[in-house]
């Protein structure tokens, strides 16, 4: 004997299915509708919900094209484009402690990757991902140069 029947959800978003989405290695990604899905979505037996009521999503689905793949080492900063006329004109990044300017390139005596080190552009505040060379004679982003 049953005393209480589960409730079905209830779909009541209008438009029907106003946004997908799902859950990846931590990351929530946009999701569409699919006949047949995709081979990840379907290997992995990901599920999709409704963005606005949370309802489980029936179909099959497949992650939005153009979405950042769900991993932290393939996401890129935010901000990488230089907005500067030249581009990267200075480029500042924290090594050993101490701040130091430099300039993108890799033929120097010190040369650090830009991505991994934290180098970023200093007119826009851009995120530089290349290698970089630093310039450790110029201390003129100090407010005493003499200091180091």
């Amino acid at each position: 004997m049953r005393l209480f029947r589960p409730r079905k959800p209830s779909r009541r978003c209008r438009p029907q299915w106003p946004s997908l989405l799902t859950e990846m290695n931590g990351y929530v990604l946009p999701c569409l509708p699919a006949e047949h899905g995709s081979v990840l979505t379907t290997a992995l037996n990901l599920r999709a919900w409704c963005g606005e009521c949370g309802v489980t999503y029936p179909g099959k689905f497949v992650i939005e094209p153009g979405t950042p793949p769900p991993f932290e080492w393939a996401r890129e900063p935010k901000n990488t484009l230089c907005s500067c006329e030249p581009r990267w004109p200075r480029l500042m990044v924290m090594f050993r402690g101490r701040w130091y300017l430099g300039h993108p390139g890799s033929h120097g005596r010190l040369v650090v990757d830009g991505a991994s080190d934290g180098a970023f552009c200093r007119n826009c505040g851009a995120g530089f991902l290349g290698e970089m060379v630093i310039d450790l004679d110029d201390t003129s982003h100090l407010e005493k140069p003499g200091e180091t």
